[in-house]
């Protein structure tokens, strides 16, 4: 990624100031990425497999304004810190969200681990309902505060797992510290955009956070909480309605819309 490139980036993140390699500006990036970059399934809900080519991400998230999920979300959100200095890890984790910790799960959840200053942090701009506005110290297992809610990791042996708060610990997602390759990505990719049991294929997911509330689409229904732990639920009844949030609520454009329109019909 170029400086060209990089500011393309922030504005797209509504970064201000000037960037430096250090925790202000890793906690910055953080909690502007997943405002204004929405998590979003439509290439695999419509049948596409997304490209993980950096230069095809960029182009889409970043210039073209629309989302994508995790994969897509935090091979950006790598290239930007790498850009900027720090030393970031690729990471696939199994994911357990509702669900137990221990239960059966493939590695299919990329998140980042950043090294900085003697410590490690989680950094994770792409799990949507339960997506980090923050990095969360690694080796730390008391609870951590985040801008949109209390996270904590937990350590068994070789196993680290990410737990949120919401009226109690929920295991998010868990994972042990290994080489990523980029194959590795790539497969994990093709199950998640192909296989005819993979959600991402059979449902539209949406989630967006920003430091009012979480607000997340799917199964025709948009749910908003709020920082304080109030929800409210609105039924979406119709194509009309849900091409209207795409734009209001998570900050999506006409591409979005048209991509969703000419692949599928939602009702």
């Amino acid at each position: 990624m170029n400086i060209a490139d990089l500011e393309k980036y922030f504005e797209r993140i509504h970064f201000s100031g000037t960037p430096e390699l250090n925790m202000e500006t890793l906690r910055k990036i953080h909690q502007l990425h997943p405002k204004y970059i929405p998590f979003e399934n439509i290439d695999s809900y419509t049948g596409k497999v997304p490209s993980l080519n950096v230069d095809d991400v960029f182009r889409k998230l970043v210039i073209e304004s629309r989302g994508g999920y995790c994969y897509e979300q935090n091979l950006l959100l790598s290239e930007v810190l790498k850009t900027l200095g720090f030393n970031v890890k690729l990471q696939l984790g199994r994911v357990v969200w509702g669900r137990q910790e221990d239960s059966i799960a493939a590695q299919t959840h990329l998140l980042l681990i950043v090294d900085f200053d003697g410590d490690q942090y989680v950094v994770d701009c792409g799990f949507g309902t339960a997506t980090l506005t923050a990095p969360v110290l690694l080796n730390e297992e008391e609870q951590q505060q985040t801008p949109n809610g209390m996270f904590k990791v937990s350590h068994k042996e070789e196993t680290y797992t990410l737990w949120m708060w919401k009226e109690q610990w929920l295991p998010v997602y868990r994972f042990t510290p290994e080489n990523v390759e980029p194959v590795d990505l790539d497969i994990s990719n093709w199950y998640l955009s192909t296989h005819p049991d993979s959600h991402f294929k059979n449902r539209l997911i949406l989630s967006k956070v920003d430091e009012n509330a979480r607000y997340t689409y799917t199964d025709h229904v948009l749910n908003i909480r709020t920082r304080d732990g109030e929800k409210e639920s609105i039924t979406i009844e119709n194509d009309i309605q849900l091409y209207e949030i795409l734009i209001n609520t998570f900050g999506l454009k006409e591409n979005a819309i048209e991509a969703l329109k000419s692949k599928v019909r939602i009702w």
